[in-house]
C-alpha cells in the first residue's frame, strides 16, 4: 500500500495534485484530530476522508443522507479497485449480517450508511466490533438545527462516537453558517476540532435572477443561448412534468425527475441525462446530491428555492468542470408571496400541534393521565374531517409528535388516492350523459384538480365528499365505477393503518414539554425564507459578494458577470424615460411585438411591459391584429 497522501491520490485517482486545503486536512486527519470540513460543491469533500482512510488498516464508517449518494461513492470507489459497500434500501435482517460479516471478514475499506440505520441495535453491535479507522459524517448540516435540512435522525450519529470514542471523526458539509458549524462540534462532540473552509466562491458561474411574466419563454430563451447540459429546478412534482413537456415541444430534450418516481425509471433518467441523450432535466430538490455530472453548463431555477443554502448547491451542480456556467433564477410578480405560503403556510404553531394531539386523544378515547398500550388502526382523512382540521397543516404536526416521541405513527399513513383519465374529453361528456349519476363527482373533480387528462393526480376523498354533498364511500363508489368503464385510472393505498401512544396522556403539558423547540423551528424556517427572499431583492450588490457574505466571507470584489455587475441582464432599475425612449426608437424602424422589442432592446422584461401599457393607455402607441406594436 502507498504510504503517502499524494500516492494514493495518483494511483487511485490519477490527479497529480490536491486542490484547496484537501491537503491540509487529510493531514490533520491522518494525525488523529477530528476535523470539521466546509468545502463548497464539487470541491473534492469525499477524498478528504476517502484518502486518510487508505492510510491506515482498518474500515471507515461514512453517513450520508441519500440512497443515491451512497450507491455514487460506492460505485466510484469499487471502480478504483477500493472495497466499498452500502447498507441501503430496505434489506431484511438476515442481508444486513450478511453484508456486515463481508465487512468484517472481507477487508472492505469503507461501510457507507444512513443515519436511519444507527437505530438498529443488531447493526450498532457489529460496527462495535469492526476496525473502525475514521469516522466521516457526510452532509453534516443535517444534525443542525439551525440548518436548512435539519433531520433528527442525524442526531445519532454521536452513536459513533461512544462505540469507537478514539477514531477521529471528520465532519463535511458544502454549506453552513457559524451558528451550524457550532452545532456540528455540539451534537458530535468533537474535540478540539480543526476547521477548515474553503471559499465558496465560484468564479466560473455566472449567478442572475430575471423577471418575468412568461417563465416558459423565459426559459426557453435561456437554453437557447447556452446549449449544453442543463438542470431546471422546479418545487413540485406536477411541475416537473408539466415544464418537460413544454421544452420537448419546443425541440429540446428534457425529462422530470422526482422522488415519487420508481428507482428504475430515475436511474433510466439519469442515465439518460449523463450520457447526453437527455438535454435536461427538469427536477425537484430529489435530484442533485451525488450526481456526478461535470459539464453542466445551465442550472435554472424556475420557482423560489425555500433557502440560500439549497440556492447555491443546487447552482453548484452548474460547472463542475471549471468552465464558464451560468445559474439563473426566473422570477413572476406573485411568486415571493407564492413562496412564503408554499414553505411556511402549513407550518403548524404550538397551537396546532396542542388541538391536533387533544383530538387525536378524543379521537381513539383516551382519558386524561393514561397510557393505553395498544395500537389502533388509523385513518388520517377520517380523522380530519371528523374536526375539521386542515389537512396539510395536521399532517405535519403529526410528523412533529412522531419525531418527539409523543406517537409512534405508521411512516405511510397518509392515505393516498391516485387519479387520471385515459379517455377523450368527447367521451366522457358522451360518458356522462348516459351516466348522470356520476356527473357530479366528474365535474368536481375537474374544477378541482389541474391535469387530470394529463397525468396521475392525488385527490382529497374527503374534500370531494364535502363539496357534493355526498359520503366518501359514494365517492369511492363512483370512482371505482369510473375505473370499471375505462374512464380514470384509479389508484388507492389502504387507510387503515396504525398509531400507538408512547406517553401518558397529559395535552398541554406534553406538548409544552417541546413548544420551546417548535417556535425555534417555526422562527429559523420564517428567517430562511426571508433571507432568500432579501437575496432576491438586492440588485445592488453582487450575487457573489452577497453569497460570500451569507456564508460569513466578507470582502472580495465584484464578479462583474451577474445580473447586477451586468445591470442589462436582471433587475437593475432603468428609468421609465429611458425605456419609452428605446422603445419608440425601435418602433420608428417599423412595428414589432412586445417579444422582439424586448429581445432587440435587452429591457427588463416587467418595466417594458409597464410602459408599453402606459403608452397604449395614453395613445402614443397601437397594437395591432398581430400583436405588434406601432406608433399611433
Amino acid at each position: 500500500m502507498d504510504k503517502t497522501p499524494k500516492a494514493i491520490l495518483e494511483r487511485f485517482w490519477g490527479y497529480p495534485d490536491f486542490r484547496g486545503s484537501q491537503e491540509k486536512i487529510i493531514n490533520e486527519v491522518t494525525k488523529g484530530k477530528d476535523v470539521i470540513t466546509l468545502m463548497p460543491t464539487g470541491g473534492g469533500k469525499s477524498l478528504c476522508y476517502q484518502i486518510p482512510a487508505m492510510l491506515h488498516p482498518g474500515i471507515c464508517i461514512v453517513i450520508s443522507p441519500l440512497l443515491a449518494l451512497m450507491e455514487d461513492q460506492v460505485s466510484h470507489l469499487n471502480a478504483r479497485g477500493i472495497r466499498a459497500l452500502s447498507l441501503s434500501g430496505k434489506m431484511q435482517r438476515e442481508d444486513v449480517s450478511r453484508l456486515l460479516d463481508n465487512v468484517e471478514y472481507g477487508k472492505f475499506k469503507f461501510l457507507y450508511l444512513s443515519p436511519e440505520r444507527l437505530q438498529q441495535e443488531h447493526v450498532l453491535e457489529r460496527i462495535k466490533r469492526l476496525p473502525v479507522n475514521l469516522i466521516a459524517i457526510d452532509e453534516a448540516h443535517c444534525i443542525s438545527q439551525w440548518g436548512f435540512d435539519f433531520r433528527p435522525s442525524y442526531l445519532k450519529c454521536i452513536v459513533l462516537r461512544q462505540l469507537h470514542p478514539d477514531i477521529p471523526l471528520i465532519a463535511l458539509t458544502a454549506t453552513g453558517t457559524a451558528e451550524v458549524l457550532s452545532d456540528i462540534e455540539t451534537c458530535l462532540n468533537l474535540q478540539s476540532p480543526s476547521v477548515f473552509r474553503d471559499s465558496v466562491y465560484r468564479a466560473n458561474i455566472f449567478y442572475s435572477v430575471s423577471e418575468s411574466e412568461d417563465k416558459n419563454y423565459r426559459l426557453n430563451r435561456l437554453l437557447t443561448k447556452d446549449p449544453g447540459s442543463a438542470i431546471v429546478y422546479v418545487s413540485t412534482r406536477k411541475a416537473t412534468v408539466i415544464v418537460s413537456r413544454y421544452l420537448s415541444s419546443h425541440t429540446v430534450t428534457a425529462a422530470p425527475y422526482h422522488g415519487g418516481l420508481p428507482s428504475e425509471l430515475k436511474s433510466q433518467r439519469l442515465k439518460d441525462w449523463q450520457s447526453g441523450k437527455t438535454r435536461v432535466m427538469v427536477a425537484t430538490n430529489a435530484f442533485g446530491m451525488g450526481i456526478d455530472k461535470a459539464d453542466v453548463r445551465l442550472v435554472v431555477h424556475y420557482d423560489i428555492p425555500e433557502t440560500i443554502e439549497n440556492y447555491f448547491q443546487e447552482a453548484g451542480r452548474a460547472g463542475r468542470d471549471g468552465e464558464p456556467a451560468k445559474a439563473a433564477l426566473i422570477l413572476s410578480p406573485g411568486d415571493l408571496q407564492k413562496a412564503r405560503e408554499h414553505y411556511l403556510g402549513n407550518l403548524p404553531t404550538v397551537e396546532d400541534l396542542l388541538i391536533t394531539y387533544q383530538k387525536l386523544n378524543s379521537y381513539f378515547k383516551i382519558p386524561y393521565g393514561e397510557l393505553v398500550e395498544e395500537t389502533y388502526p388509523f385513518k388520517f382523512t377520517d380523522f380530519c374531517h371528523t374536526y375539521s382540521l386542515p389537512v396539510n397543516i395536521t399532517y405535519n404536526a403529526l410528523e412533529i409528535l412522531d419525531r418527539q416521541g409523543v406517537i409512534s405513527l405508521s411512516q405511510q399513513f397518509w392515505q393516498k388516492t391516485r387519479i387520471r383519465f385515459i379517455c377523450t374529453k368527447t367521451t366522457l361528456w358522451d360518458y356522462l350523459r348516459t351516466y348522470p349519476r356520476l356527473q357530479s363527482t366528474a365535474q368536481i373533480l375537474l374544477r378541482t384538480y389541474g391535469g387530470l387528462f394529463d397525468f396521475e393526480t392525488q385527490v382529497n376523498l374527503a374534500s370531494v365528499a364535502r363539496k357534493s354533498g355526498n359520503t366518501e364511500s359514494t365517492i369511492l363508489h363512483h370512482l371505482k365505477q369510473l375505473q370499471k368503464d375505462e374512464i380514470i385510472h384509479l389508484e388507492m393505498t389502504d387507510g387503515d393503518l396504525e398509531i400507538r401512544f408512547l406517553l401518558p396522556r397529559e395535552d398541554e403539558k406534553t406538548i409544552y414539554a417541546f413548544s420551546n423547540e417548535v417556535t425555534r423551528r417555526l422562527e429559523i424556517k420564517k428567517q430562511k425564507v426571508a433571507e432568500m427572499a432579501a437575496y432576491l431583492q438586492n440588485n445592488g450588490k453582487c450575487r457573489q459578494l452577497q453569497l460570500l457574505a451569507y456564508f460569513g466571507e466578507e470582502g472580495g470584489e465584484p464578479c462583474g458577470n451577474c445580473d447586477v455587475c451586468l445591470p442589462s441582464e436582471g433587475l437593475k432599475e432603468v428609468s421609465q424615460e429611458s425605456i419609452k425612449a428605446r422603445i419608440l426608437a425601435s418602433l420608428n424602424t417599423g412595428p414589432k411585438t412586445s417579444r422582439q422589442l424586448l429581445e432587440e432592446g435587452g429591457l427588463p422584461e416587467i418595466q417594458t411591459l409597464s410602459c408599453l401599457e402606459k403608452l397604449l393607455h395614453e395613445g402614443t402607441l397601437t397594437l395591432g391584429v398581430e400583436n405588434e406594436y406601432r406608433i399611433a
